[in-house]
This record gives structure tokens, sequence and C-alpha cells, in this order.
């Protein structure tokens, strides 16, 4: 957590020198910040390419589902680290910070966009489809009160996520 980790610790991590990081960064929330946005980006980055890869949109959302699913222990809890981090932060900072996190839920938007455009989807909001995407993904990180897993094959959660947001819980119709 944001508490936890001094500059100091970051520093050791990074084999250079506190004063190297004052160089760049004057506070740790602004290490905290970059951090952050850079992981983002990243996470952009790489879902975008699968989102504007080849294969239906139902194929693409499957795709980054499963990779996200597949990286859930190493998930990075951002509501957490971000709400333990606010009270560090200027107003600024948060203002990046979910800046960042909204260009993911906008990038997902306009793959929903797409699909809807070129009838794969029927019409749809598609800012609150990536949000209820984004909570549903979230649910999968589930766990027991032991800490396992509760969904731990992540192609068959994948599956039944995708699933979910493509056909909803509406019964086929009777022939």
């Amino acid at each position: 957590g944001y508490e936890d980790v001094s500059l100091d610790l970051i520093a050791e991590s990074a084999e250079i020198t506190k004063a190297s990081i004052y160089y760049y960064f004057p506070t740790k929330a602004d290490v905290f910040v970059a951090a952050v946005e850079n992981l983002l980006k990243i996470i952009h980055r790489e879902s975008k390419t699968i989102l504007n890869g080849p294969g239906s949109f139902c194929e693409r959302l499957l795709t980054l589902t499963e990779i996200r699913l597949n990286l859930a222990d190493t998930r990075f809890d951002f509501d957490r680290v971000i709400g333990e981090a606010e009270p560090h932060l200027t107003p600024d900072h948060v203002l990046r910070v979910r800046k960042a996190m909204q260009n993911l839920s906008e990038l997902l938007a306009d793959a929903v966009r797409d699909a809807a455009q070129s009838g794969e989807i029927k019409p749809c909001d598609p800012l609150f489809v990536a949000h209820a995407y984004l909570a549903v993904l979230n649910a999968a990180y589930a766990r027991s009160a032991t800490g396992e897993r509760l969904f731990s094959d992540a192609r068959a959660t994948a599956q039944a996520i995708v699933g979910l947001m493509m056909s909803g819980l509406t019964a086929a119709p009777a022939r």
C-alpha cells in the first residue's frame, strides 16, 4: 500500500539513490501518480491492441477477459490503492489518476460503440456497458472466506463473463 512504501524502498528496489528520485519527482505522491499512470498506459496500449485486433467483438472481448483473469494473482486493486493514497494526493494528482482510469473505460466503450454500429451487438449505452463489464470482471476476482479464488478457471470464467455481456440474462425465445 501507499503508506508502507517509502522512497527509500523505491530507491533500493530500483537500485538508484533517493536523490535520483527527487531529481525527477518532488514528492512521494508524484512518484505514485507517475507509476499508476504508467501502468494504466501499458494496460491501455495492450487492451487497445486486443480490442482493435482481428476477430469478432465477442472473440476480442473474450481474449481480453481471459488475459485479465490470468493475471488475477498480480491484479492491482486500483480502487483500494488509490483510496488509501488519496489523502496524500493533491486534487491534481487525483484528477490525473482518475483520468488515466477513465481512458480504459472509454477505450472499451469505443469498442462497444463500434460493435453496435456494425450490428454485432444491439444498440446500447457504450459507456454503461463498459462499466458494467468492468464491474462483472471485478466480481470474477472474488475469494472465499479462506482466501481461495472462487472462479479459478480463467477460460471458463471469461466465457461466462462474455456470455453474460453478450446475451444478458434473458431466456432464449421459444421456437
